[in-house]
């Protein structure tokens, strides 16, 4: 039982490290400016440790803690909200979503999951943030530019997790802690 105990506390010890790691970095992106939409990105990216280390069950709230403490400490908040909205939940999604073996309908989710996050921040920043349309410039086009950074962004996750697996892990020792 003590073992078990022991285990679980390491694991809420990791998730509560990467969630300040999390607001570390989005503190960077609401600092400086055009890091917003970047910071958000590399925050979510610490969820794919998550995952991979102890599975999407804790990635989870890591995501929603960090969301939530961004919106509450961050200066600037628009980082967090990138972060909820587009880069936070994604890279957790991405594990599940590949699962998927025909690689056409797989993009497609992905694909569609995008377009329906950037929605929701359309309706967000204009109904509720009271964002006017002229600053907000949501457009067909800034929708096309989304979904191509978005392919570019999906293939560089997957080339940076790979590299987590089969480079860092064994350097880092990161799973020695739970055992």
């Amino acid at each position: 039982m003590a073992q078990r105990v022991n285990k679980n506390t390491r694991r809420l010890t990791f998730c509560a490290v990467c969630v300040a790691l999390g607001i570390v970095i989005l503190m960077l992106g609401a600092f400086v400016e055009v890091l917003d939409l970047s910071a958000a990105a590399f925050a979510g990216m610490i969820g794919v440790i998550v995952v991979i280390e102890l599975g999407g069950r804790w990635a989870w709230p890591v995501f929603a803690a960090t969301g939530l403490l961004g919106l509450l400490l961050l200066p600037s908040k628009l980082p967090a909200v990138f972060y909820i909205l587009i880069g936070g939940w994604y890279p957790i999604a991405k594990e599940k979503i590949e699962r998927i073996k025909i690689r056409p309908l797989c993009w497609g989710i992905k694909i569609a999951l995008l377009n329906a996050a950037m929605l929701l921040a359309v309706v967000v920043s204009k109904y509720v943030l009271m964002i006017p349309d002229e600053a907000a410039k949501w457009t067909v086009a800034l929708f096309a530019m989304a979904n191509v950074a978005f392919v570019l962004f999906d293939i560089a996750l997957t080339k940076i997790i790979s590299l987590y697996i089969f480079r860092l892990r064994a350097r880092l020792r990161i799973d020695r802690f739970f055992k």
